[in-house]
Parts: C-alpha cells; sequence; structure tokens
C-alpha cells in the first residue's frame, strides 16, 4: 500500500540578494576547553571556549561548542571593519544563570578604552538561550574592530554566548520560514500552512502574497485572525501567516500537486517563494487505517471530543499559527479544555499511528 505524505518545501530564491552576511562565529573550530576563543582578543583571557556534548537545548544552533565567562566585567575583540556608509545587522544567541548585560562596541584598537560607540546592549537574564538581534542604522565613523562586553549583575557568575552573526542589511529584503504543516491530505481536505515573514531590510516593506496553483482552491491568508493579501512591515519586524487552501475534490491518489506562494514588493526588486509539494492520499487506505478523526460538538463552548483509531494526541492553534493547547491521549478519544479560549476560529491538527490530520473547530 501507498504511504501518503505531504512536505513542505520553501524555496527561497536569492535569501540575500540585498543582504550579504560578512561574519559568522560558531566556536566549532579549533578551540579548546577553558581557552580563549581562536580569532579573538581577550586581555585578561575572561572569554573562555567550552564544549558539552548533549542533545540541543537550542533548536536554530548547530555544534556543541560555546563562549562563556564567569568574570563581573568581560571583553572580547574581533578585527572587522566597520563602514559608516553601511547598515549591519547584529546576531547572537546567549544564556545566563543570573544577569547580565551585554554590549557590543566598535573602535579602532582591541583595547576597552579605544571602543568608541556602543552599537546596542541587551539584558540577559533568562535561564534558556534566546536569540538577540539588533539592526544599526548609524555608525558615527569607520571602525577597525568590534568587541563584545558582559558586565555581570550582583549573584550572576555564568553567561555563555553561540551563533554570532554580522550582515550588511540592503534596502529591501525579507526571508519567508514555514514552521507548520499538514502531513497527510485526502482530495478536498484543508491545507494549513504556517510561516513567519520578517522584512530584513532598512525600509518599510508592503510584503504581497501571491499563491499559484492547479491543486488548489479557496486559498486565503490570515494575520492575527484577519483575513489579507499583503502585510506592511517596518525594518525587522517578523510577523506570523497562516495560509488555509482547499486541495481540489477531483485529484486521483498518488497524484503529486503543488502550490507556489509568491512573496513580492511594490518595486519587484525582491521575490521569494514558499512551494507545497502534495501526495494526494488514497481514499482505500485512508479508510482501512481510519486516519481521520472527528471533534465533537463543533462548534463547541466548553470542550469538544477528539475521536480516532489510534490516537496519540492533538494540538490546537490560532489563525496565527500560535499554538494555544496541547493533549496527549492515552485512548482513542480525547477531551480538549476549550474554557480559556477565546471566541473564534481555530486549527486542531490530531495525530495517530497512520497519520496526522488538520480539522477547523469553531469556538463560541
Amino acid at each position: 500500500m501507498k504511504k501518503t505524505l505531504l512536505t513542505l518545501l520553501c524555496c527561497l530564491v536569492g535569501r540575500f540578494a540585498f543582504a550579504e552576511g560578512i561574519f559568522y562565529e560558531g566556536f566549532e573550530y579549533a578551540n579548546h576547553d577553558l581557552q580563549t576563543p581562536v580569532g579573538w582578543i581577550c586581555p585578561d583571557q575572561s572569554w573562555r571556549c567550552g564544549y558539552q556534548d548533549k542533545d540541543h537545548n537550542r533548536i536554530p544552533h548547530t555544534g556543541n561548542w560555546y563562549a562563556f565567562t564567569d568574570s563581573d566585567d568581560a571583553w572580547m575583540f574581533m578585527p572587522l571593519f566597520g563602514s559608516q556608509e553601511l547598515r549591519y545587522r547584529y546576531t547572537y544567541w546567549a544564556i545566563s544563570d543570573g544577569s547580565y548585560q551585554m554590549e557590543v562596541w566598535v573602535g579602532d584598537e582591541a583595547s576597552p578604552s579605544q571602543m568608541t560607540q556602543m552599537l546596542f546592549a541587551e539584558e540577559i537574564s533568562s535561564g534558556n538561550y534566546e536569540c538577540f538581534t539588533a539592526y544599526i542604522e548609524n555608525i558615527v565613523a569607520n571602525y577597525q574592530y568590534f568587541g563584545f562586553h558582559a558586565v555581570a549583575a550582583p549573584g550572576a557568575y555564568h553567561l555563555t554566548i553561540d551563533d554570532i552573526v554580522v550582515d550588511m542589511v540592503g534596502k529591501y529584503d525579507m526571508e519567508v520560514t514555514p514552521f507548520t504543516f499538514d502531513t497527510v491530505l485526502s482530495p478536498g481536505a484543508m491545507a494549513n500552512i504556517h510561516y513567519t515573514l520578517q522584512n530584513t531590510g532598512y525600509e518599510p516593506l508592503e510584503i504581497f502574497m501571491t499563491p499559484i496553483s492547479e491543486y488548489f482552491t479557496d486559498v486565503h491568508f490570515y494575520v492575527n485572525g484577519t483575513a489579507c493579501t499583503s502585510i506592511p512591515t517596518e525594518p525587522n519586524d517578523a510577523v506570523e501567516v497562516t495560509c488555509t487552501a482547499v486541495l481540489l475534490p477531483h485529484l486521483e491518489p498518488g497524484t503529486v500537486g503543488w502550490m507556489d506562494i509568491m512573496f513580492t514588493v511594490s518595486c519587484d526588486c525582491v521575490t521569494r517563494m514558499a512551494t507545497l509539494w502534495v501526495t494526494v492520499a488514497d481514499f482505500e487506505e485512508t479508510s482501512q487505517h481510519e486516519t481521520k478523526a472527528s471533534l465533537s460538538p463543533n462548534p463547541a463552548s466548553d470542550f469538544t471530543f477528539v475521536s480516532a483509531h489510534a490516537l496519540q494526541g492533538a494540538e490546537i492553534r490560532d489563525l496565527t499559527g500560535k499554538l494555544v493547547l496541547k493533549a496527549k491521549a492515552e485512548h482513542d478519544d480525547l477531551r480538549l479544555d476549550l474554557t480559556a479560549l477565546p471566541t473564534g476560529m481555530y486549527f486542531v491538527t490530531t495525530f495517530t499511528a497512520h497519520g496526522i490530520s488538520t480539522h477547523k473547530l469553531m469556538k463560541r
């Protein structure tokens, strides 16, 4: 019997058409435990490298090397020319067991006294890895070095950083990143695609979304529950978007279909594309394995029951794609408590031993 499959392939066409990465540091190569990071200048060795063999608790990252400090006041510097004619974006990941202020500076020499301009500062106090990013619009002069400066609050004794990225930023640029989507579809079923759309340039953008497909109909885009075909964004804005589309009901099992979602701006100088590839489910196989779930009642006020053969669990997301409820099933039915949810439309994704399906749920 054929397996049913729905995969999402996000084709980022020319991701850095208008932005160029000029520096990346993942601390992965040639470093040694408790030694100053290779290539960095650290006058008092207050920054050191570490390694932890682990299953990542920082999913966006690669590798297990990092830089850390347990000093109250720690500097490290890297040669990198900064031009007052250009715009930059600095990004890094950090975690602290207390509270540190992390500052990014630029200057002419690898010395605290020669650091001239502080580009940005962040308070790092979370016990989880977080991504910190800042768009630098104005560097007042041309500089030869940038520096990381960590200042500890009382009681803080450990700060870890990783995956430092410096980009030159263009006038118009954007990124499209899918983060959840269906994995099984039958003819006539609804697909739900959730993605993040970010303005990574330094000018405001009106980003237009246009679906192109011979296999889907009734395509809609939502931001915060409101239908739209374009989104106004400021520099660095990241917007969560939901796309719903219905697979045509007459498609034969095994048919491979697609839908392109084109993202453009009014000047037509930036284009991105996300492509949804679909293998249509076999009705006979679907009914034999009972992959479809039922929701009752629907519409619902206080609760709804999910029923399916070999049910494993369910998730509820709002129209923006945000996860609002998740539950694990121990039997073939599951009671979902809706009392904390505002009224409106939601998507319920059910997980069984045979596949995944998504359904609309109206909370009233």
